[in-house]
């Protein structure tokens, strides 16, 4: 039940073996849509007025209970608006995933405009038994007009944990006017990256699957037809199993449109009946 009247908050429950969203309470900026797709459940996030401007606030839980099949996703890249007067936008998350559960969060890119300022705090709390796959997607600004890194601040904060144990951490902050990020020990000539980040026990099936699927991808698009990395090459990663509870893929490139064939895969791969049974991408450009 939802009794937090200071946040917006998202309740999924497993009725007849179908996810369906059973609470919602949302306040603007932030605006959902809930889709049934068979058995499982989609919820596309939106925003009034196309993106963060400044000053906006969005404080979200989400609760997915047991046994249930979630795919979260984006309505289109998340743009953040200029800051005239050096406010912050911030976006908080917390989300809860039970038992048996299983929850992708599939968003579209964030793009930070000229002079933005933008912070995101994001924990995601797994009880035993569930799988969390969550990306991670960034382009450095409206890459096609030459607009490259000329916002003010960027700062997210992932966390995840299973049964109260963090299994990933992941902080990451640009402040482009203090740090040179054309520099080789930064993005050098890429503009944007993905993160993937795969959570829950190495012996689920969901989490085998899941990881068979990352590894294919990985050797598709990291490695050439001998097993060996590609150094000149539109785009760079790496794929890397951490612990029993993490996987994960980490790669860059020049713009978003290099990386969208591997997020189209892996939600094209996500439609097998043993995990969303749908593609949380299906009829995007």
């Amino acid at each position: 039940m939802i009794k937090d009247m200071t946040r917006s908050a998202i309740e999924i429950s497993n009725i007849d073996n179908k996810s369906i969203l059973t609470g919602s309470k949302i306040f603007r900026p932030l605006k959902i849509f809930s889709l049934q797709k068979g058995r499982s459940c989609q919820i596309v996030f939106s925003n009034y007025g196309g993106g963060f401007v400044e000053g906006d606030q969005i404080y979200l839980d989400i609760l997915c209970k047991a046994g249930t099949t979630t795919a979260f996703s984006t309505q289109a890249n998340t743009r953040i608006y200029r800051s005239e007067h050096d406010k912050s936008s911030l976006q908080e998350t917390i989300g809860k995933v039970d038992k048996d559960g299983l929850a992708v969060f599939m968003g579209d890119p964030i793009v930070p405009h000229q002079n933005s300022i933008f912070e995101q705090k994001i924990r995601w709390d797994l009880a035993e038994g569930s799988t969390l796959l969550f990306l991670d997607w960034f382009e450095a600004g409206r890459i096609l007009n030459g607009e490259r890194f000329a916002f003010k601040s960027f700062f997210t904060d992932l966390k995840i944990n299973i049964a109260d144990t963090i299994v990933i951490w992941d902080r990451f902050k640009m402040d482009p006017e203090q740090n040179n990020m054309n520099s080789p020990g930064a993005f050098l000539n890429h503009s944007s990256y993905l993160n993937i980040f795969l959570a829950g026990n190495e012996n689920l099936e969901k989490v085998k699957l899941i990881e068979n699927h990352l590894h294919f991808i990985s050797r598709k698009y990291f490695f050439d037809d001998k097993g060996q990395e590609v150094s000149k090459c539109e785009i760079l990663g790496s794929a890397c199993k951490v612990n029993e509870n993490v996987f994960m893929i980490r790669c860059s490139a020049k713009n978003n449109h290099a990386l969208q064939p591997i997020v189209k895969e892996l939600a094209q791969l996500l439609s097998d009946k043993e995990l969303l049974g749908f593609n949380p991408m299906e009829g995007r450009v």
